[in-house]
């Protein structure tokens, strides 16, 4: 052997002995360091204090290993008493509270090492894996066998855990690491620790409010506990009414089969949180003493909502996203979704709105509204006008009626125009609907139960307000403003008022209506694009799937089957959301300009085609939402809308010199067999086509188009089917004659009511008769206003306009 070669045999010999020496010295530093225990019962001088393993104290502590440590953690956990065998030390005042030298707890002391040692990792570095891995056993082994911790609560120390390991990673990390253990392979140990976890929460959860932190912690625990599929599988299992175990005692009294019980859950307690009542009778939280607020505090107040409404609503929405990217749990969550529908779906029926007992029938209204928030959310990558995505809707998702359609009563829906044979293949397609396609259908469906639901509630409440102050005002004036009618008149309306400023804010969260743009603007030129296709889907040459893009109207090919599968709700829902933002925030109406193409798109296509859209109600709304956008001078109301915006969409949007022929043709068409409304109705809705006539003949663009539908039907007047305009002249006369008249007779039944009052009849009646008759007058006298209004202005539509001159 060389001089060199004996050299390097030396070193290598040295180096061993040394690493041996270090790697114990390693083990007892663990000891004393990271377990925070010693072997030696006489109180140190040197060093902090700790607790004595007794047990151990025989051991050569200069021959330590793994399998030591083992032990000496083992000993350690099964102290009932840590207190009792603790070291203190005589001199060094110790740098770790006592409370965690002497932590009884299993879990809490087994993280407190995991901790201790990655915060030294770089000393531990040799043995760092092998110690990591014992405390990872050690809490995996606990979980699955807490009979060896019969006087411990494991599921509380977990959750525990899990809410501290929000700020702390490495804590974090433990918890991870012990999850991967213990949910590689699911055991009836396993999902019953975690039931009882979640059971925890859920019991937690219930008293608090939306603004709480505590709230917010939770959920993020969820959050990041939905990265094992299983979890996700026992959470929504668990919030599922079916599920009698997880209910909470004070509303056991509730059925498993209503949908009030899908809010008793840990799911649902999460989503009814908000600043809406829960529970009927209990009180709004903002908007108190609305009488003493003025606009500006108001408009602070509805701020201060905002800002936890969107926090809270967002980290909802991070849990839900983390749910769904679960492949394995993706079913359970929408099952539970889909169920949940199912059974509160009679919340938007109109019977609910007068029955007191439907509040403990159904969810709360704040739980549906953050439910509307959530699936807007997961709704957004897609939720782009002619977005690729669009083209993966399945419309034969709103007709299915197989097992795998999560909502299950979407089929019983009115669809946008009758179908003209029923197809068993179409009913119960053998497939399975891709992810867009059920939060589409879900989106629509939870903004319909939801926002639109409300927003009729606001109409309501604004209609009864009107009541009220009429009322108000006429108790004082005739009894003073101390009479106790006066009073309790005034409290019903600031009762009234604190309501509709409630409702109001919550369904103008920016982040809402934002998010509901982004889903209404890619629905309408999804729409469009089917009413466009004659097919199911349209190719370009290189046979990729296409949007289509409106550039010719009207509309000549057949209707597109596919349209018999879309419910209506869906271009309600659109409707809805533009009426709200025309009442109640037409400042964002009016910085919409980049979405309004695909809102006018949608009404140019569907207004004035029954082949498209068969309900004249609903083409008849679409021309109402017209009339709310015209500036404040046409109608004469209080908002204030810009004129030249009004003018920008009238003459410039493509293809809206379409206008005056849709507007005339659901005009006509609400006339024609089959399409008939209630008169009352039909006039309603033809007040507002009237302004926009009106409106539109001030624009060369527009008169032109109504002059040559005029010219057509001069020339077509003997035709066998008559012509549109032909036909829009002939109801204008018989309109104006029905209502002049119709205003004649109550103006004469006013007359002699207002003569038998003068003569002091009305005087010898009882208070209460009196009363009915003054109700029946000033009744009688509004019909008469508006007959006459309606009179004048149908006879002016037609005598101001000389349609058939140039």
């Amino acid at each position: 052997m060389s001089k060199s070669s004996s050299k390097s045999s030396s070193a290598k010999s040295i180096v061993k002995t040394v690493d041996l020496t270090s790697v114990s010295n390693f083990y007892k530093d663990i000891l004393e360091l990271v377990l925070l225990c010693t072997l030696t019962e006489e109180p140190s001088t040197s060093s902090s204090s700790k607790i004595y393993l007794s047990e151990l104290a025989s051991l050569d502590i200069e021959k330590w290993d793994k399998n030591r440590v083992d032990q000496a953690l083992f000993e350690r956990l099964r102290m009932s008493d840590p207190s009792s065998q603790l070291i203190t030390s005589t001199t060094k005042s110790s740098s770790i509270a006592h409370e965690i030298i002497t932590e009884n707890r299993c879990l809490h002391y087994l993280s407190g090492c995991y901790q201790r040692l990655l915060q030294q990792r770089n000393h531990f570095q040799l043995i760092l894996d092998h110690i990591q891995n014992l405390f990872i056993d050690h809490g995996k082994t606990a979980i699955i066998l807490p009979s060896m911790y019969d006087d411990q609560d494991l599921s509380k120390q977990w959750i525990e855990l899990l809410i501290e390991s929000n700020d702390n990673s490495i804590l974090c990390e433990y918890i991870d690491r012990v999850n991967n253990e213990l949910l590689s392979s699911m055991t009836n140990e396993i999902e019953s620790f975690y039931k009882t976890v979640f059971y925890y929460m859920y019991k937690a959860i219930y008293p608090l409010d939306y603004f709480s932190n505590e709230v917010i912690s939770y959920i993020s625990v969820l959050t990041h506990l939905s990265q094992w599929s299983i979890l996700v599988q026992i959470i929504f299992r668990l919030s599922h009414p079916k599920t009698l175990s997880n209910r909470s005692s004070r509303n056991t009294d509730i059925s498993s089969t209503s949908g009030r019980a899908f809010q008793d859950t840990l799911i649902g307690s999460l989503l009814s949180k908000s600043c809406l009542p829960s529970i009927p009778g209990k009180p709004f939280l903002f908007f108190n003493k609305p009488k003493l607020m003025s606009e500006r505090n108001i408009e602070i107040t509805a701020t201060t909502v905002w800002q936890p409404m969107k926090t809270y609503q967002d980290h909802l929405s991070q849990l839900f996203k983390a749910c769904v990217k679960n492949a394995d749990a993706r079913n359970d969550v929408l099952q539970w979704i889909g169920d949940c529908f199912d059974t509160n779906q009679g919340k938007n029926q109109e019977w609910s709105s007068h029955d007191p007992l439907a509040a403990f029938l159904f969810v709360s209204d704040g739980f549906l509204l953050n439910l509307n928030v959530v699936l807007l959310s997961l709704a957004k990558p897609f939720a782009e006008p002619y977005s690729s995505r669009l083209l993966k809707i399945n419309p034969l998702y709103a007709i299915s009626q197989n097992e795998k359609v999560h909502l299950k009563e979407l089929y019983k829906e009115t669809p946008l125009i009758n179908r003209q044979d029923e197809n068993e293949e179409e009913k119960n397609p053998q497939i399975t609907f891709n992810f867009i396609t059920e939060i589409f259908f879900m989106s629509h469906f939870s903004y319909s139960i939801s926002v639109h639901r409300l927003h009729r509630i606001l109409v309501k409440i604004s209609d009864e307000l009107t009541r009220l102050r009429d009322a108000y005002n006429n108790a004082v004036k005739s009894d003073g403003p101390n009479h106790e009618t006066s009073i309790k008149l005034g409290e019903a309306m600031e009762n009234g008022l604190t309501a509709f400023l409630n409702i109001k804010t919550v369904l103008n969260e920016p982040y809402l209506l934002e998010l509901s743009n982004a889903l209404f603007t890619a629905t309408c030129s999804w729409l469009v694009h089917l009413a466009s296709s004659s097919s199911n889907h349209q190719q370009n040459s290189d046979g990729e799937e296409q949007m289509n893009v409106l550039k010719k109207l009207p509309l000549t090919s057949e209707p597109n089957r596919q349209l018999s599968y879309i419910p209506e709700f869906i271009i309600e829902n659109i409707i809805d959301y533009l009426k709200f933002l025309t009442r109640y925030n037409i400042q964002l109406f009016q910085s919409m300009e980049s979405s309004i193409t695909e809102y006018i798109n949608l009404i140019l296509v569907f207004m004035g085609d029954m082949n498209r859209l068969r309900n004249p109600h609903l083409r008849a709304t679409l021309a109402d939402v017209l009339e709310d956008i015209l500036p404040n001078e046409q109608h004469n109301n209080s908002r204030i809308i810009n004129n030249s915006y009004t003018e920008t969409i009238f003459q410039e949007y493509p293809l809206i010199e379409h206008l005056p022929r849709a507007l005339l043709d659901v005009f006509v068409s609400i006339e024609l067999t089959g399409q008939g409304v209630a008169f009352e109705q039909k006039f309603n809705y033809r007040r507002p086509m009237y302004n926009i006539l009106e409106y539109l003949w001030k624009f060369d663009k527009h008169r032109i188009q109504i002059k040559k539908l005029a010219a057509y039907a001069e020339r077509h007047i003997d035709d066998a089917e008559a012509p549109l305009f032909l036909r829009f002249i002939n109801l204008l006369m018989n309109d104006a004659n029905f209502l002049l008249d119709e205003a004649l007779t109550y103006m004469a039944r006013l007359r002699a009511d207002q003569e038998a009052k003068e003569r002091g009849e009305w005087n010898e009646m009882p208070d209460k008769q009196r009363q009915e008759l003054e109700n029946t007058f000033q009744r009688t006298g509004r019909i008469a206003r508006y007959m006459n209004i309606m009179g004048i202005k149908t006879v002016n539509i037609k005598r101001e306009k000389p349609y058939c001159q140039e």
